[in-house]
């Protein structure tokens, strides 16, 4: 008995030895798929999905293509004189230049980064839009020459422009729709049932029947309009007065269809864009140099943030997260964070950049 004792007394001492000569276990190392603090704008932005920013250099008579990853221009290329606005097709093929001093429309092929097709249109060709299939173009043109300082050169009363309708595949006007006077910006309507023109000299808006290519109403907007922004949800049409220095809200219900609120924003704006949730309007004011943000809900401008010399141009990412403005005067692109307003960056680009679009 006091044998087998002493062997159990020895088992148990031996266990004990073994488990205190195991490692210490240890505290789970941090996961490498948390998300990291301290990263920089750059790295941030190298992990969105790539896409391109493209800018008319009205005085260089070039478009610059930004890559949005590494905030650098990696491609200039030449166009014809006055580039003014740029739009890409909506199949993402090919990118669109309309130059207003040599009265043209360039086709860039986006995956080549070259021209390959040039259409002769009229005097005072200004902005263009697109079929959803990509295969119609729509371009406004005031049908007389722009001369030095912006003013119009006409050797009588103003007549009425155009809105060209191409082919964007033979590269054939195919038709005309006569619009106001001075037709500048234009825009599609999220359900692409209709076309809405800015018309500068005759201050109103046509509002185009995209099935029958027919003006079914012309808005009298206020003074100077330049460029109608629909909301994605359809609800209104929002109008640049650039002599006005505010913004004309229109009901887009067709029983409707006026003017139901003007906004004061900053000195004479231009360009403007909504963000795809329909909540904000983005509006380039050149002369005070800046951005004013409108809510749409409240009709009023909840902030007012700085750009660069002569704001101009405004484009919108799909995600909504980004805002890129061309600044004329400054020869750049300044990009906004739509969470806070605040500048991710300013990119120097070409010559006067006017117009803006994104290939995503």
């Amino acid at each position: 008995m006091k044998k087998y004792l002493a062997l159990l007394m020895v088992l148990i001492l031996s266990v004990g030895v073994l488990a205190a000569c195991q490692p210490k276990s240890q505290a789970p190392m941090p996961s490498t798929d948390q998300p990291k603090q301290n990263e920089s704008m750059e790295e941030q932005m190298g992990e969105m999905p790539q896409y391109y920013i493209y800018t008319a250099n009205e005085d260089e008579a070039s478009v610059s293509i930004l890559n949005m990853a590494t905030m650098k221009v990696e491609n200039t290329i030449p166009v014809g004189m006055g580039p003014h606005n740029v739009q890409v097709t909506p199949d993402g093929k090919f990118v669109f230049v309309v130059e207003s001093k040599s009265n043209t429309v360039s086709a860039i092929d986006a995956a080549t980064g070259k021209v390959v097709n040039t259409i002769k249109v009229g005097e005072g060709a200004s902005h263009i839009v697109f079929s959803p299939d990509s295969k119609t173009a729509y371009v406004t043109v005031a049908e007389m020459a722009e001369v030095e300082g912006g003013e119009m050169n006409m050797a009588g009363d103003l007549v009425n422009g155009n809105v060209y309708v191409i082919d964007t595949l033979s590269g054939n006007i195919t038709a005309k729709i006569p619009v106001g006077k001075m037709p500048h910006g234009l825009r599609m309507s999220p359900d692409n049932k209709y076309i809405s023109v800015a018309n500068t000299e005759s201050d109103d808006v046509s509002i185009i029947d995209v099935a029958t290519n027919s003006v079914v109403s012309a808005i009298q907007a206020g003074n100077g309009p330049i460029q109608p922004a629909f909301t994605p949800d359809g609800k209104y049409i929002f109008v640049s007065l650039s002599q006005d220095n505010s913004v004309a809200v229109i009901d887009m219900d067709m029983s409707k269809m006026n003017v139901i609120k003007t906004i004061p924003v900053g000195k004479y704006p231009v360009q403007l864009h909504s963000t795809p949730d329909s909540k904000s309007i983005y509006v380039a004011n050149t002369e005070s140099d800046d951005v004013s943000v409108i809510d749409v809900a409240s009709m009023t401008v909840k902030a007012t943030v700085a750009s660069g010399d002569k704001a101009h141009g405004v484009a919108v990412s799909k995600d909504g997260k980004y805002v890129f403005v061309t600044n004329t005067g400054a020869n750049t692109v300044t990009i906004f964070d739509t969470m806070d307003n605040s500048i991710v960056d300013t990119v120097p680009v070409g010559k006067s950049p006017n117009g803006i679009t994104i290939r995503e």
